[in-house]
């Protein structure tokens, strides 16, 4: 309101000022100056690609962020479970899980939206074929976990396979040892 009520006093003060002047070299008062018309802004080229990428990088950063509030729900869940914590306030972890949760869900929706209703049309249903990509690649890391998983396996088999057999050869050396020793005495005695 202040800037209103200062910009009508200039406008006044234009017009005394003007008038003054019209009365004093007589000359014809002047049309008032007509309002420019806003000119169209020029169309800028937008190069599709950089956008593109630049929306990637956000969802990117977006879904970063999204799984770091994952983990932390995760964490403070494993913590619940596995520490056992005698000044904790339950009710105080119970508001803040919820809290996380609650802010999971809304991540959730506003990302959807985002995908569905903000995406430019030449990205096509983003949200779509983000979580039908996503299942994929979730399927390609299950197997790759898997595989790795079973090569760990196969690999501590094979140490507690050599163990066995590096117990048996010592036992088998042992045993071998005692046995000659047990006859080298037993010769000594005969004769």
């Amino acid at each position: 309101m202040e800037v209103k009520k200062t910009v009508d006093e200039v406008v006044s003060d234009a017009k005394a000022v003007r008038s003054f002047w019209q009365k004093l070299f007589g000359s014809a008062p002047t049309a008032s100056p007509k309002p420019v018309a806003k000119k169209k802004e020029a169309y800028v080229a937008v190069d599709e690609t950089q956008v593109m990428a630049d929306i990637v990088t956000q969802l990117s950063n977006f879904f970063k962020l999204q799984e770091q509030l994952a983990d932390h729900i995760r964490e403070e869940e494993e913590k619940s479970k596995n520490v056992y914590n005698p000044d904790a306030n339950l009710m105080e972890a119970a508001l803040k899980r919820v809290m996380a949760q609650d802010q999971m869900a809304a991540l959730e929706v506003e990302i959807r939206e985002a995908m569905v209703y903000g995406a430019p049309k030449e990205m096509g249903a983003l949200y779509s074929k983000v979580f039908e990509m996503r299942d994929v690649i979730k399927v390609e890391q299950d197997k790759a976990r898997k595989k790795r998983d079973d090569e760990s396996w196969q690999r501590k088999e094979e140490e507690r396979l050599l163990r066995e057999r590096q117990a048996y050869l010592l036992a088998t050396i042992l045993f071998l040892l005692y046995m000659w020793l047990l006859l080298a005495l037993l010769y000594r005695i005969g004769r």
